[in-house]
């Protein structure tokens, strides 16, 4: 049990896992052909998980997007995939805080993911963007970055032709997931990334001032990292300049994000801590348990998951 000092006390504990991309396939390897993905076996990695951090007792888990991989579509139907991993998550009674990530768009239509079983704990009106407060003094903010993409539209759509327009004038590549040419954070205008909608900023906003006011601390979550240090620069939220305006004007502690595989870690000058986890697909023994103290968030990472030690803006 990590601990700051001998009297130091452990209030929560909760889990988080992200890119897990179950596919009831055979491992196989990415599309350059540099690392192996272990897309049957994040069945029996989120077993491994979910003992572990029942042993920990944690009351909450943090899945942070692209549960099932892109290959279901092609294999059988998406929503059986789906349903057979979160198959396993039902074993528990934990709050399952789950992420939008583009694999799941690549499988279904926004519309279908956000009504599915996924979401089934928010309003059918929700855009999968919603809080949780799980202990006195701390909430959870989770974002959806692709609320804004191509991904989960259908063509022809006025929502589908805005992000489609987006990304057109930003990339002039014939392949829009293919970054060639572009430079720097350029680079995160590619077909895989998204956006937040100005109507979610502003709910952002309101969510963090009154977190503020209340002397709450905040994690914010979302599927793409949204500061470069932490991160590719080809995984960036399109609109992660708007998203890091608003957190550095309020009470958070960490940005917690999944997306590039390789994983990432860096402190920003508002002194958020930004976590990009590595990618269970291609790191099959990383996830990592999250302990609340009264003074600071440590995440104890498992496997590749490395281990951070974030400070509370208000101590508990």
């Amino acid at each position: 049990m990590p601990t700051n000092s001998p009297a130091m006390k452990t209030l929560l504990r909760f889990g988080l896992v992200a890119d897990l991309q179950y596919a009831n396939i055979d491992d196989a390897y990415n599309w350059n052909k540099t690392k192996k993905r272990y897309y049957r076996s994040a069945i029996d990695l989120l077993g491994k998980a979910m003992k572990d951090w029942k042993q920990n007792d944690a009351k909450f888990i943090l899945q942070l997007g692209d549960l099932v991989d892109g290959f279901c579509k092609r294999t059988e139907e998406p929503i059986d995939c789906l349903n057979r991993i979160l198959d396993i998550f039902d074993q528990e009674q934990w709050p399952v805080l789950n992420v939008v990530g583009n694999h799941e768009l690549y499988n279904f239509e926004k519309d279908t993911l956000y009504k599915s079983r996924l979401f089934k704990n928010q309003p059918a009106s929700n855009k999968a963007y919603y809080t949780l407060s799980p202990y006195q003094g701390l909430k959870v903010c989770v974002l959806n970055t692709y609320e804004i993409s191509v991904l989960g539209e259908l063509e022809g759509t006025a929502s589908y032709d805005v992000a489609h327009s987006f990304l057109a004038e930003r990339n002039p590549n014939k392949d829009k997931n293919d970054p060639s040419g572009l430079e720097s954070v350029d680079r995160r205008f590619v077909r895989f990334n998204g956006a937040v909608s100005k109507e979610q900023l502003e709910w952002l906003s309101k969510e963090l001032i009154l977190a503020t006011k209340q002397k709450e601390n905040v994690i914010v979550v979302g599927h793409n990292p949204i500061y470069l240090p932490a991160t590719d620069s080809a995984c960036l939220c399109w609109n992660y300049s708007e998203i890091l305006d608003i957190l550095s004007e309020n009470s958070v502690v960490c940005y917690i994000s999944g997306h590039d595989h390789d994983g990432g870690y860096s402190v920003d000058q508002s002194g958020i801590h930004h976590i990009t986890m590595p990618g269970a697909i291609e790191h099959p023994d990383s996830y990592a348990v999250g302990y609340l103290l009264e003074d600071s968030l440590v995440i104890h990472g498992r496997g590749d998951m490395f281990e951070v030690n974030c400070p509370l803006r208000f101590k508990l």
